[in-house]
């Protein structure tokens, strides 16, 4: 029995040292504590669990408490990042988290197409906070004197560098909108630019023209394969311009699609129509020269059948339908002073 005893008092008094220790270390030493904004982080946050809870139609409510309880674990962590042994010599990371905390907290709150904007400025809201640090922690009493540490030539560099960094993490952004957009740009040779590596050289099966192509041969077969053949050139020429922009429409709409011209050089005979599907390029290139991309097609008439119910028997009636065969897509080059010549002889 006296073992019995002796277990449960040493494991209730595990317990109670383990629930001091906890104590001890979340209760702040004083008010003004890195451990005070911690309480009140935790405090915030169940307070915001509590009310969706009991009501989650106060939206507003949740949100402005749940921001406070963010902010308050940004003073939390950057105090204590501030201190030992999170500082290596004279050099803190703490502006640099806080910046972080609070860009995280810009950026869940923004519109998707803008959030960049919370990482693009991640460095100079770290170098304002790592001004700001720098004079707070000035043993100097005069404020001019305190003032002065901003001017000092090490806090210069490091505020150029998070400048530059800026412009770095902006010119990345820039450059990922500009293929989203124009994706056939970065098609293109950039061997010789300064800010894009390419790691993978796509195929012409990779180009946005090649892919339009292909979705309007699919177009075209559904189109005119069930269907009579017996459109005048012109009207197969209006059909093709009306199939490219559903084509162009259905693999997603960018802003390089009025770059992309259409030709269909057509020539008619007595089977049908010999086809060529040209899209010519009208944008940027790296190199004094454009090209387009091209595909023959052949549509011929085949010999299909329909039933008819004349004198209550189905009998079959031939008809001519279209029948359609393509090519694989070709890149060819043109010089862009011979460009405008090509398109108006086709």
């Amino acid at each position: 029995m006296k073992e019995i005893w002796k277990s449960l008092t040493d494991f209730f008094g595990s317990i109670i040292s383990f629930l001091k220790k906890t104590l001890d270390f979340i209760l702040p030493p004083r008010f003004w504590h890195w451990r005070t904004f911690l309480l009140l982080t935790i405090f915030l946050w169940l307070l915001s669990i509590i009310i969706s809870e009991l009501d989650s139609n106060k939206e507003e409510e949740i949100y402005f408490i749940s921001s406070l309880s963010w902010l308050s674990l940004t003073i939390a962590v950057g105090w204590r990042t501030n201190q030992k042994p999170f500082v290596l010599g004279k050099l803190s990371f703490s502006p640099w988290i806080i910046g972080g905390l609070i860009c995280f907290l810009l950026y869940e709150n923004l519109e998707t197409n803008i959030q960049y904007i919370a990482i693009v400025i991640w460095p100079v809201i770290s170098i304002c906070f790592a001004g700001m640090i720098l004079v707070l922690n000035s043993y100097e009493a005069e404020k001019k004197v305190k003032i002065y540490q901003l001017s000092k030539s090490s806090f210069v560099i490091l505020m150029l560098v998070s400048f530059l960094l800026s412009c770095w993490l902006k010119l990345h952004f820039m450059i990922q909108f500009m293929v989203k957009q124009y994706p056939t740009m970065a098609e293109n040779d950039l061997s010789q630019s300064t800010f894009v590596y390419r790691l993978i050289t796509p195929s012409i099966n990779d180009y946005r023209g090649t892919k339009i192509l292909n979705l309007m041969e699919q177009k075209l077969k559904n189109d005119l394969g069930n269907q009579r053949l017996g459109l005048s050139v012109p009207k197969m020429k209006l059909r093709l311009e009306n199939i490219k922009n559903e084509a162009t429409k259905e693999i997603s709409v960018v802003k390089e699609d009025d770059l992309w011209k259409l030709q269909t050089p057509i020539v008619a005979n007595q089977s049908g129509y010999q086809l060529e599907l040209q899209l010519f390029w009208r944008g940027p290139t790296a190199k004094d020269e454009s090209y387009y991309l091209n595909k023959s097609c052949k549509i011929s008439e085949k010999v299909g059948q329909r039933s008819s119910g004349s004198n209550g028997q189905n009998e079959a009636v031939p008809i001519r339908v279209g029948d359609i065969k393509c090519g694989a897509v070709d890149k060819k080059i043109v010089k862009l002073e011979s460009q405008q010549e090509n398109i108006k002889k086709i």
